[in-house]
């Protein structure tokens, strides 16, 4: 018998109605049981067919597809009607008379975007042998998906701190210094901001991939045609339209930017703010709307990610034009400019990460003690190299510090990744 495999997701099943005996939580008069128990392969023995079949979440959820499938104990459908989603409720007529066990799926997607799916039996007067063929054919790929939930992130933070850090960097240090005249500067510049949009273009269907491949049931496949569809038409496809637009408008207003035409100055503002709207709806897809009140939520994780963006955008940007012949005689300026800003950057990182830590997580040893906690140290001790590898390359010679910014710069991309995984787990709050 398969088991609900949605330890991975952020919406949790509460409980059902028939109810699961073998599910995390149960109702309390029903004991918990193994999955090799019999009761875990049949379900709870009911002395009639129930009306309908109900499943309670601990958040409101969007449904992919028809949501609900409840197979016969011959393998036939026994749903009557597509199933309703209440808020946080899920509920579906079924027509189930005949003796024997019923198997229940589901696949859902929570409010922040993230795919929970998984399946329950119960019996009518008798238990039988489970429904087989596609009812019994496996439920997703759990940890496929979420390797692609972390690429996909990981590539999406990439392609920001390229775009949006990068053209900051251009804006507030090179542009209040007139090096933006350097036309070997200004062609490694906007190659870099050029390759951030091709990355955030590029991390989306890597992104609808992992939520086609996490709810993929049975013998559909992943790119059945339902799940597609049922995650495009959710709160996951609403933050995928959004991102594709940001980077459509960056693009467009880079290009205005880069001729030199008629409102730059306006133009350049917009991108500025696009990058914080960008980053405010990366919080729509994250743990920030778990977050109470969603307000803050959504507000420490712009300013969160802007910070980011800024760090490694400005060391990126530094690294590519350092050595240029027009910068070399005013690169002192342009590194304490740059140290100044990433500075209050990491500042920014450090408040605002310590904040959202104490939002998701219950206790310290949620630290050690859950994949959340152990993904979250290790992104601490990411951002602790990247600071000691600051501060090192400030010590160094002014032409010896490049070594050390690379250094940093790799740390960061590294720490990029991690941060992927971060926002792709459950955590524990």
């Amino acid at each position: 018998m398969v088991r609900p495999v949605d330890a991975l997701a952020h919406a949790s099943l509460v409980r059902t109605d028939p109810p699961d005996p073998c599910a995390p939580l149960v109702l309390p008069q029903l004991p918990l049981l193994a999955p090799g128990d019999l009761p875990c392969a049949t379900g709870v023995v009911l002395p009639q067919g129930p009306a309908s079949v109900r499943l309670f979440f601990n958040e409101p959820v969007d449904l992919v597809g028809r949501g609900v499938k409840v197979f016969a104990p011959d393998g036939g459908r026994v749903e009557q009607g597509p199933a309703k989603v209440s808020g946080a409720e899920v509920s579906v007529n079924v027509s189930a008379d005949a003796p024997g066990t019923y198997l229940v799926t589901w696949r859902v997607i929570a409010r922040d975007t993230h795919p929970a799916q998984g399946a329950f039996p119960f019996s009518v007067v008798r238990p039988s042998s489970p429904p087989g063929g596609a009812a019994a054919g496996g439920l997703g790929r759990p940890r496929q998906g979420l390797i692609l939930q972390m690429l996909a992130r990981a590539i999406h933070f990439v392609g920001y701190a390229l775009s949006f850090g990068v053209f900051a960097f251009r804006q507030t240090i090179l542009v209040p210094l007139s090096l933006a005249s350097d036309a070997a500067g200004e062609r490694r510049v906007w190659g870099l901001v050029s390759a951030g949009v091709i990355a955030l273009v590029i991390a989306e269907p890597f992104a609808l991939l992992a939520q086609v491949v996490s709810l993929s049931v049975g013998g559909d496949g992943p790119f059945d045609l339902e799940v597609v569809g049922g995650a495009l038409d959710s709160s996951f496809g609403r933050v995928l339209a959004q991102r594709l637009g940001a980077a459509v408008l960056l693009w467009v207003l880079a290009g205005v930017i880069r001729n030199a035409g008629a409102g730059v100055t306006r133009a350049s503002s917009i991108v500025l703010l696009l990058g914080l709207a960008v980053a405010l709806i990366d919080g729509e897809a994250a743990h920030a709307v778990g977050a109470h009140p969603v307000w803050l939520g959504l507000g420490l994780n712009m300013l969160h990610e802007a910070a980011m963006g800024l760090w490694i955008g400005g060391l990126i940007g530094l690294l590519a034009i350092f050595w240029l012949p027009g910068i070399v005689p005013r690169r002192r300026e342009v590194v304490m400019r740059v140290a100044r800003i990433t500075g209050a950057a990491v500042a920014a990182l450090i408040i605002t990460g310590t904040v959202m830590a104490f939002q998701h997580l219950t206790a310290l040893r949620d630290l050690t003690g859950t994949p959340y906690g152990r993904t979250l140290l290790a992104k601490i001790c990411a951002l602790a190299a990247g600071v000691l590898l600051a501060r090192a390359a400030a010590a160094a010679p002014i032409e010896g510090r490049g070594r050390w910014w690379t250094r940093e710069a790799a740390v960061l991309v590294g720490l990029l990744g991690v941060a992927g995984l971060l926002v792709s787990l459950p955590p524990p709050r």
